[in-house]
């Protein structure tokens, strides 16, 4: 690549770059590279400061159909896919002066500096960010895009501790035959052939260049291309000289037959997992980006982005040098936010024309939207850390975050109504933790945001409170619930929330009786617990009852303890479809979270009419009529309509869902790899019929594949385990239990069904993954 400001061009001498078209509305910086077809600039925004990677087509190759064909080509297939571990698209544009894609910066740099730098890394480092560029992979693979070019130009190992994929400009639709494109150190057997480009292409290149970072050179080197293939076509896998413990790993990548590889990049993961555990233990990861940082530290303190963020002030788009953020990803363009329209609209006045788009599955505008806000509005989580005033105890909460007009004072009160949740909880909580501390801390205040519905009209967001190193573990505490209207810019009050009349004690026991037909609040109504129905007083003061709305339901939930009911009817949470409730509720907000039309690339369209959504983390599953769900600490168990008792559902069909990003003493994480074991006792043999026994016995993996859910693909297993008595860890039983386990490893959802529940696939095929 030439960094200076000439190039030679053949057959026209000397260009000056100053020449090429520039994208109005951003002032360049730097320029990080130039090639073949084009440059690569880093730019900052001038209407929000910013800062972005844009990478140019040159002008003359954009007056050519096959070139821009290409290069729009590229930027679909970058929108195409979605994930944490490739670079983010944030825009296309295409003029009759040129065409550009803008990105995100990534303060980092190449795995092929690292390499030249270092020769080889440890092998626990080289598993590291093999695991996170094949998530990227994994990403493309589950919208049918094969990257073809995986080399270590394409792999950014970011600041961050995490490895990003670039630059799609070869990408093709799965199954696509094509020219014999891509690196020759790096391509596959049937890519030299021009055979079809699958997940098993992308496949053997990653494991090239893992090859390559463990031995300290690629696996076959020839100075001739025809040498070359034919060393890839039929030389033996070179694995004996990498260290043992990834042998496995390396012959299975580069198998010469795609069809004995890994079907895609997800599946090749679970590999890596379970090779990597084996050979470096449970730690494997956190020691190779640990190993990581200290090879990487002085290249990114280099980097133009860490230098602009040392010693620039105006680019509040890029974090201070060793800070550790990804540039341009705390807000703006970088949350996802659409270029604003007057960009755009300077654009058009000065070419004429202008093709813009930011989701390949929408066509460009075709003219100016009538309010910034339409276009504009993003959501993204944030979260806020530090410690309780007045206390020594830390917290942490999630919120979210509204970015995307200029109308400060709409911003302040919208976030601050967002962000107030987190203050309460602290106010309420934190002088009483801090009076127990230390005999019984150290504590942290958590709260986590839930984003219910968001449109253009309306956004309802749940939060759930907890404390870490809480007296007990099954102890549930508070939640909270704020409906924006974003029109008005301002968060409804609980009487908003209500049909005019109806937050009364005479409406709110209506709703009770909705809630509860059989008036078992907490169990069988008794002395014990009586059937207390809700009032007003319990929606407006001292909070005891908060509301959320989903586009098919409203969420009630209720804290029964300081309802007065026993500590064990704990936090209880219900959803009721609207035509149940529609009567009590506001007809505008009932309106308004069904059929708005949902903020771009923010919000899955609604479910059909009937259905109710459930949701653990980045999965909603659409449930149709008689499902029900349960809630069995940080577990939902959805029960099958068939069960006469859904609150007895042990000896009915269901399956549980579970986010493995929280965890309890009492409910570990799920270990990716192995069978479902969330449960510190073991879990019981319910599914073979046999309460007495455990599942704590002999457990061997029968299927290993990927499964399809809500759009993208899962790691799918099957586990037989044996059922002994409580006790006895290994060795068979009397009965035995299988598993189905679903494990989406970048939104970390964990799938698990024991009892063959009848449309479990469907439902999961059907669900959206945000």
């Amino acid at each position: 690549m030439e960094h200076s400001g000439t190039r030679q061009d053949s057959g026209r001498g000397t260009v000056a770059l100053n020449d090429e078209w520039r994208l109005p509305g951003f002032t360049e910086l730097e320029q990080l590279g130039t090639g073949t077809f084009g440059r690569v600039v880093l730019a900052r925004q001038d209407n929000t400061g910013h800062v972005v990677a844009i990478k140019y087509l040159f002008s003359r190759f954009a007056a050519d159909p096959a070139y821009l064909g290409a290069f729009r080509q590229e930027a679909l297939a970058l929108h195409r896919v979605s994930s944490p571990h490739v670079v983010r698209l944030y825009e296309f544009f295409e003029t009759p002066q040129g065409a550009a894609i803008v990105m995100e910066a990534i303060n980092g740099v190449s795995l092929r500096s690292v390499l030249m730098a270092e020769g080889a890394l440890e092998p626990e480092a080289a598993l590291a960010v093999l695991k996170g560029s094949l998530l990227g992979l994994a990403a493309a693979h589950s919208v049918d895009v094969v990257h073809r070019d995986y080399k270590p130009a394409n792999v950014l190992v970011a600041d961050t501790g995490e490895s990003k994929l670039v630059d799609f400009g070869t990408a093709v639709l799965a199954g696509e035959r094509g020219p014999s494109v891509g690196t020759p150190a790096y391509m596959a057997p049937e890519q030299w052939a021009g055979g079809q480009a699958t997940p098993a292409t992308d496949v053997y290149a990653a494991t090239c260049v893992f090859f390559q970072c463990v031995a300290g050179h690629r696996p076959y080197q020839a100075e001739d291309t025809e040498v070359l293939r034919t060393l890839h076509e039929h030389a033996p896998i070179p694995f004996g000289e990498a260290p043992e413990p990834v042998h496995e790993i390396v012959a299975l990548g580069m198998a010469k037959d795609p069809s004995k590889r890994p079907a895609d990049a997800l599946t090749f993961v679970g590999e890596l997992e379970r090779v990597a555990r084996a050979g470096y233990g449970e730690d494997w990861e956190r020691k190779g980006w640990s190993r990581l940082a200290k090879a990487t530290g002085v290249l990114a303190a280099m980097t133009p982005l860490a230098l602009l963020g040392a010693g620039t002030a105006a680019a509040p788009g890029v974090a201070a040098a060793g800070t550790g953020a990804v540039a341009a990803s705390t807000g703006g363009i970088a949350a996802g936010l659409k270029i604003a329209i007057g960009v755009v609209a300077a654009t058009a006045a000065v070419v004429g024309s202008v093709v813009v788009f930011s989701d390949a599955s929408t066509p460009p505008p075709q003219a100016p939207p009538t309010t910034q806000q339409a276009v504009a509005l993003k959501v993204a989580m944030k979260t806020r850390t530090g410690t309780v005033p007045g206390t020594n105890i830390a917290f942490s909460g999630d919120y979210p975050e509204v970015t995307g007009t200029t109308d400060q004072a709409w911003l302040k009160r919208v976030n601050d109504a967002l962000a107030a949740p987190i203050d309460e909880w602290n106010r309420k909580t934190g002088p009483g933790a801090a009076k127990l501390e230390p005999e019984r801390g150290p504590y942290t205040l958590l709260t986590k945001a839930d984003v219910r519905s968001q449109n253009e009209r309306y956004l309802s967001v749940r939060y759930s409170h907890d404390l870490a190193n809480k007296p007990h573990p099954t102890w549930s505490y508070g939640r909270a619930t704020v409906t924006i209207d974003l029109k008005e810019g301002k968060a409804l009050t609980p009487e908003e929330l209500f049909a005019p009349g109806k937050l009364t004690d005479d409406g709110l026991r209506i709703l009770t009786e909705r809630i509860w037909p059989d008036k078992e609040q907490c169990g069988p109504a008794n002395s014990y617990f009586p059937y207390r129905p809700l009032k007003a007083v319990d929606l407006t003061t001292e909070r005891k009852v908060w509301l959320a709305f989903t586009p098919t339901a409203v969420e009630i939930t209720v804290n029964m303890t300081d309802l007065g009911f026993s500590t064990a009817c704990a936090v209880q949470d219900y959803s009721l479809p609207y035509d149940k409730v529609a009567d009590l509720l506001n007809p505008d907000l009932v309106a308004g979270v069904t059929g708005g039309k949902p903020m771009k690339g923010t919000s899955p369209a609604p479910p059909a009419q009937g259905l109710t959504d459930v949701s653990v983390g980045a999965l909603t599953l659409h449930l149709p009529p008689g499902w029900s769900v349960q809630s069995q600490g940080l577990e939902k168990v959805i029960v099958d309509s068939s069960c006469p008792d859904p609150k007895k559902y042990f000896n009915c069909k269901y399956f549980l869902v579970t986010d493995n990003t929280e965890q309890s003493a009492e409910q570990p994480p799920y270990r990716p790899g192995g069978f479902y074991r969330r449960s510190a006792g073991g879990r019981a043999c319910n599914a073979a019929g046999r309460k007495d026994l455990r599942q704590e016995g002999d457990a061997v993996p029968t299927t290993s594949a990927t499964a399809p859910v809500g759009g993208t693909t899962a790691t799918y297993e099957e586990w037989t385990i044996q059922c002994v008595p409580r006790g006895q860890t290994g060795g068979s039983g009397e009965a035995q239990v299988t598993q189905r386990i679903w494990f989406l490893a970048d939104s970390q959802i964990v799938v698990m069904d024991e009892w063959r529940t009848p449309g479990v696939e469907e439902l999961l095929r059907t669900a959206t993954v945000s």
